[in-house]
């Protein structure tokens, strides 16, 4: 029988829920990122198992945040394997919200800006 996964981001954080076809009996995981406004969550149409949140705070900004296994464990992309994704003091590097462009080989300068 198929499975049914609900992806909730809430103020307090992010919830997987997951539950059988019958929708009788669910297991919730979570809070991922506790006390972290979590906008957005969605799940892969390519890979079942990668799921995709967004992270807000009005101080650190948007950070996107993976998951390869369902939600067990998350990473943030852009970080380098091995390399730790919070600054010494525990808060978020950000690296995933950064806006990369392309630069000219010539110059090493971006080809284009930024357009609100």
């Amino acid at each position: 029988m198929s499975r049914v996964r609900v992806l909730v981001g809430t103020k307090k954080g992010a919830f997987v829920l997951e539950a059988d076809g019958q929708r009788k009996k669910w297991d919730v995981s979570g809070p991922h990122f506790g006390g972290w406004e979590i906008y957005h969550m969605k799940g892969s149409p390519a890979d079942p198992q990668r799921l995709f949140a967004s992270q807000s705070t009005g101080w650190f900004g948007q950070i996107i945040q993976r998951s390869d296994d369902g939600g067990k464990t998350w990473h943030q992309p852009g970080t380098p394997p091995g390399e730790p994704a919070k600054t010494p003091d525990g808060m978020p590097k950000g690296e995933s919200n950064k806006f990369v462009y392309d630069a000219s080989p010539e110059t090493g300068k971006p080809l284009t800006t930024h357009q609100w």
